[in-house]
């Protein structure tokens, strides 16, 4: 007696493609297309995307967002930003010999309740000492936090990203000692 073949149904077929979209303050810009069967299934993925693919500056190649699916509506899916951090090979391109690498981790509360930590990292000209490096340190928290109270979750996020608070806390903590850069090297922001 013969079989009888069961043909089996392509999974490709049966997915839909969605449509992910960047959160408000970067312009609700179109970032990425999802395959799934399901709504629920791309509910909470993790997109990664730099900061040159959403803007189209150039200079900002190294600047990694990880925007997190928060809703569906039909086929579009919108986002939050879950994450920002820099290169790992920018970072260490920046680090030369004879200067010395400054960073400070901090959990800072914004106006609007929300938390986050954020690291923030000075690259000196020269070799400092280590009462100049707890100084520049204490500078750059201080920044940071006055910056985080001051605004909402959404404010404070677009300045760390575009850098305004990055060349706030270089424009203060030169005065301490000669520096080359300062940067927002991570973000993290909790629910």
């Amino acid at each position: 007696m013969a079989k009888r073949t069961v043909r089996k149904k392509d999974p490709w077929k049966l997915k839909k493609w969605y449509s992910v979209y960047a959160p408000q303050i970067f312009g609700n810009q179109k970032i990425a297309d999802i395959p799934a069967t399901e709504p629920e299934q791309i509910l909470d993925r993790v997109i990664e995307i730099t900061l040159r693919d959403l803007t189209g500056d150039f200079t900002k190649n190294h600047v990694k967002l990880f925007f997190k699916i928060k809703e569906v509506k039909g086929n579009n899916a919108y986002t939050e930003l879950k994450k920002q951090e820099l290169l790992r090979s920018y970072m260490r391109s920046q680090v030369r010999r004879n200067t010395t690498k400054v960073e400070n981790i901090m959990d800072i509360e914004t106006k609007d309740g929300r938390k986050a930590r954020v690291q923030i990292t000075a690259i000196t000209a020269k070799r400092i000492q280590q009462s100049q490096e707890r100084e520049i340190r204490s500078i750059m928290e201080k920044i940071v936090t006055r910056e985080a109270g001051a605004k909402d979750l959404e404010q404070f996020v677009l300045e760390l990203v575009l850098g305004k608070i990055a060349s706030a806390a270089y424009r203060e903590a030169k005065n301490v000692y000669p520096l080359k850069r300062v940067e927002i090297s991570k973000t993290k922001i909790f629910a």
